[in-house]
C-alpha cells in the first residue's frame, strides 16, 4: 500500500486544520516542505521505491466582521525516485485545491485525493485515491479520518 503517501495526505490536512482554527483576520501561508527518503511500495508490481521532492502549500484564510470564514488551500506534491529490484524510474506529482466557506468555527469537510505513482518505461502505474473527512467542533478541536481508500494499477 501507499503508506507513506497518506502519511503526506494527513500533512496537507493538518495544514487545512491549522489555517480554519487560526483567529488571525485576513492570513496567507505559503509552506515548502522537503520530503526526503520516503520509502512507497508499488502494490501493482511490488517495487519499493524511495521518493525525494517536495510539498508545497498555498493557504489563504480571511474572517468577516460577521464571522464568515473562507479558506482555500492548493497543494502539491512532487517526487521522484528509483524502485526495485525493476530499476524503473518514477514520479509522482499531484495538485490539490480546496475552498470552504463556513459561519464561524465549526464546520465538516470531506474532500478527495488522489496521488499516481508513475512508472517510467512497461512497469505498471500506482494510483491512491483517498476521501478525507474532517470535522472540526465548536471549540476549534479538528478530527480527520479517511473514509474511503482505493489502491488501482494502471
Amino acid at each position: 500500500m501507499f503508506h507513506n503517501a497518506r502519511r503526506m495526505v494527513i500533512a496537507i490536512l493538518f495544514g487545512v486544520v491549522a489555517i480554519v482554527t487560526c483567529p488571525a483576520f485576513g492570513q496567507a501561508v505559503v509552506t515548502d516542505t522537503p520530503i526526503t527518503n520516503q520509502t512507497e511500495t508499488n502494490t501493482c508490481n511490488g517495487d519499493v521505491v524511495v521518493m525525494n521532492g517536495t510539498l508545497h502549500q498555498e493557504m489563504n484564510f480571511n474572517t468577516t466582521p460577521s464571522g464568515n470564514t473562507h479558506m482555500s488551500l492548493n497543494a502539491t506534491i512532487q517526487l521522484t525516485g528509483y524502485g526495485q529490484p525493476s530499476g524503473a524510474y518514477y514520479v509522482a506529482k499531484e495538485s490539490l485545491h480546496q475552498e470552504t466557506n463556513t459561519k464561524g468555527l465549526a464546520q465538516e469537510q470531506s474532500f478527495g485525493t488522489k496521488i499516481k505513482l508513475v512508472a517510467q518505461g512497461p512497469t505498471p502505474d500506482m494510483v491512491d485515491r483517498a476521501t478525507l473527512h474532517i470535522v472540526i467542533d465548536k471549540n476549534g478541536v479538528p478530527k480527520s479520518d479517511i473514509s474511503k481508500h482505493q489502491i488501482s494499477c494502471k
